[in-house]
């Protein structure tokens, strides 16, 4: 079987990270893998080993085009995007589109048509989206809301969406995106739920790199400092149970992003600048989550929660603040116990309270993200046998 994974570019990123992933699965259940990706940026994640490699780079190629005549398309895309709000992926994908599906056709004179072609976010959908093919297969990772869809939305979705084969990456996403389906009324080719695929191996490998591991036990979270991640409900709740709760543990906050000043402050505001560190965005973040005694994320969403997963094979156990999205769909059982309301006492109590009374064993909690599960699932659905 040959497959291609697409994605928009490989800068650090969960959604990057898992298409890597997937190509890498692929490849390990012994098909023929492809990662294509459209942009070139400066700060790049490791290539994956074994899966052949391929840079389209759309952006400049669509400058260089038809003699300087595609650079100014993007001129006048980025016009009409601000005359039509949000636009500018309408107008410059037409010309984008037609050079994706150029490249496409080329590569496969050299590599052989392929069985499926599998593209991950929105992003990656937009560049492209005039171009149709049944092989096809376009991965929503994220929420949609309907009552946020304005008129010009509600265009774009059926643009993006229209006869496509769409998989949603957990059971929130996929009913988020079939109300957004039904409500629109727009006519796709075939929906299915498959999640994102895990490699153990590999994450334990990272996991077991040699770092220097801070001296006081701690608590780790981890993410793009964004609103959407509340870091400061998990700043105020630590601080409420090291004042109330005996909590003797560091707090470790790894990452990057626009909110880093609020979250300075928050610390400051706090005192808590001896005991709350935030070391900033860290390569390989899975020692340091194997290393702590607790992982917490209070996410206001979180399309599947791929972090809490991985911290689950690092052996680290989790704590998660209730949001829509896909949490429920892997913390079951005695791990539904460790999911708490968003509110900074009602936090720290399941902080301590988990911490006394860890999981040991998260075995039948990853069952579902194996790569043969996972490569299984895209192949039944959305392979065509051939006579």
């Amino acid at each position: 079987m040959r497959v291609a994974v697409v994605v928009r570019s490989l800068t650090f990123g969960g959604m990057e990270k898992v298409a890597i992933s997937l190509s890498e699965a692929f490849d390990k259940e012994g098909h023929e893998s492809h990662l294509i990706y459209f942009n070139e940026t400066a700060n790049k994640l490791p290539a994956p080993k074994d899966v052949h490699l391929h840079s389209f780079e759309l952006k400049q190629s669509m400058k260089q085009s038809y003699l300087g005549l595609g650079y100014l398309w993007k001129i006048i895309s980025q016009l009409l995007n601000i005359v039509i709000r949000n636009s500018y992926f309408v107008w410059s994908g037409l010309l984008m589109g037609h050079l994706f599906k150029k490249k496409l056709r080329h590569l496969e004179k050299e590599v052989g048509a392929f069985d499926l072609i599998i593209f991950r976010g929105q992003g990656t959908f937009e560049m492209i989206w005039p171009v149709h093919d049944d092989r096809f297969v376009f991965v929503n990772e994220s929420l949609l809301y309907k009552n946020k869809y304005n008129f010009l939305q509600k265009i774009y979705a059926k643009l993006l969406f229209t006869k496509r084969n769409i998989v949603s990456i957990s059971s929130g996403v996929e009913e988020s995106f079939t109300n957004i389906q039904t409500s629109l009324n727009i006519p796709i080719l075939k929906h299915a739920r498959i999640t994102n695929p895990i490699d153990k191996e590999a994450t334990k490998n990272l996991a077991n790199e040699s770092i220097q591991v801070p001296k006081n036990p701690y608590i780790v979270s981890a993410g793009r400092f964004h609103p959407i991640k509340n870091f400061p409900l998990l700043i105020e709740a630590y601080a409420y149970a090291k004042e109330h709760l005996n909590l003797t543990l560091d707090l470790i906050i790894l990452g990057e992003g626009q909110e880093r000043k609020s979250i300075e402050e928050t610390i400051q505001k706090l005192s808590l600048e001896k005991c709350v560190h935030l070391p900033g965005y860290i390569k390989n973040p899975y020692p340091w989550i194997k290393h702590a005694e607790l992982f917490v994320l209070t996410s206001k969403i979180e399309g599947l929660g791929m972090v809490l997963l991985e911290s689950m094979v690092c052996g680290t156990d989790i704590v998660a603040t209730d949001s829509p999205g896909g949490i429920k769909d892997f913390m079951t059982d005695a791990l539904s116990t460790h999911i708490c309301q968003a509110d900074k006492v009602i936090l720290a109590k399941k902080i301590t309270e988990v911490l006394q009374n860890p999981i040991q064993d998260f075995t039948k909690y990853l069952l579902p993200y194996s790569n043969e599960k996972i490569t299984q699932a895209f192949i039944q659905n959305f392979v065509t046998k051939k006579s």
